[in-house]
């Protein structure tokens, strides 16, 4: 993951953070897949099946670049979703889950766009980024837009997504504390 103080992809080995990537995009899928179980509208149910397609999509682009570049993939034991969800507690509601998954996609989102700009950033990976930004956005949009349709019943929408966006602090904390011992 980029993180909060705007780390870059190190274009000489890009391969750890491209696997970050990856695995994001793996645990992404399932975390959709549990959500578009508990779906309570047509609507919801139609974006998050388009989601879960650009999960899996997102995940074959970065394998492909991973590859491209030389790399390998590998596991990820503790991807950045599940640090935002130890950080947040068991998601209990489908709106916890939507919470959580704004606050990734939007991290996603603010990431990609820092990296796509680094003039060295090798086109292996400039080229998948540039399609999954677009994907993110609409991710972000889809969510916010569920969210508030959501508040107008539940009026501790906005406590929620504090909340969620607070697991994400303390997992990019985690993130970055960890590539800075491994040298990534």
């Amino acid at each position: 993951m980029i993180t909060s103080t705007g780390r870059r992809i190190d274009p000489e080995d890009p391969v750890w953070m491209l696997n970050q990537y990856r695995a994001a995009e793996v645990h992404g899928a399932g975390a959709i897949m549990r959500m578009a179980r508990l779906a309570d509208t047509a609507k919801l149910r139609s974006d998050l099946s388009r989601h879960l397609r650009d999960e899996a999509v997102h995940a074959w682009l970065w394998t492909k670049a991973i590859e491209e570049l030389g790399g390998e993939v590998v596991d990820v034991p503790q991807p950045y979703q599940a640090r935002l969800s130890a950080h947040f507690g068991i998601p209990k509601t489908l709106t916890d889950m939507l919470a959580l998954t704004l606050a990734s996609e939007k991290r996603g989102l603010a990431e990609y766009e820092l990296h796509v700009g680094q003039d060295d950033l090798p086109q292996a990976i400039r080229r998948p980024m540039k399609a999954i930004i677009r994907d993110e956005a609409w991710h972000v949009s889809y969510i916010e837009e569920a969210l508030q349709e959501r508040a107008r019943e539940d009026k501790r929408i906005d406590e929620i997504i504090a909340r969620a966006e607070q697991a994400d602090v303390l997992a990019v904390a985690e993130l970055e504390a960890e590539a800075a011992t491994a040298g990534g």
